[in-house]
């Protein structure tokens, strides 16, 4: 269960992480932060390159992170930044790792006055057509696609309640 203890945590160390974001060309720094199933939290900041595709986001830094140490299961996600939204390329990586009401808190912080604002979702809401590895025959269902996972327990469930009548 997410307390609003482990919540401000997971708050606070996104809002740590931005601090060390390298970002000399966009001059946007991002922290983020991912609350895996075992109750860690894990950080990321975005990191520029010159060649600016060789760049990631803070939010795929904190996933790989966890998934590095090896956590695969996200309870909840973070990203701190001014009009703070994650890429594309960012909600398919939390997709991968993520059940479907995995809580994404996107924190909008101000830089000239501190003061924040969250919004809750979820990362599926960020992307509700995304791209599923076991639909397309990449994958089995298994563990490491949560998403999909625990779609085909609860449809294994609903299946399993209409034989008994």
């Amino acid at each position: 269960m997410k307390t609003p203890k482990i919540i401000a945590r997971l708050i606070e160390t996104a809002i740590a992480a931005q601090k060390n974001a390298y970002c000399p060309y966009s001059r946007y720094p991002v922290g983020a932060s991912v609350l895996t199933e075992s109750g860690r939290i894990f950080a990321g900041a975005n990191v520029e390159n010159a060649s600016y595709g060789l760049s990631i986001c803070a939010e795929r830094v904190a996933v790989f992170n966890a998934v590095a140490r090896g956590q695969r299961a996200l309870k909840a996600a973070c990203v701190v930044a001014s009009a703070a939204k994650p890429c594309g390329a960012c909600r398919q990586v939390m997709i991968e790792f993520s059940a479907k009401d995995t809580v994404l808190y996107l924190v909008d912080l101000n830089p000239r006055t501190g003061s924040k604002t969250v919004t809750k979702t979820t990362v599926l809401r960020m992307l509700p057509s995304a791209f599923d590895p076991i639909a397309s025959g990449l994958l089995p269902p298994n563990p490491h696609n949560l998403l999909r996972a625990k779609l085909f327990q609860s449809r294994a469930g609903a299946r399993r309640g209409r034989r008994r009548r």
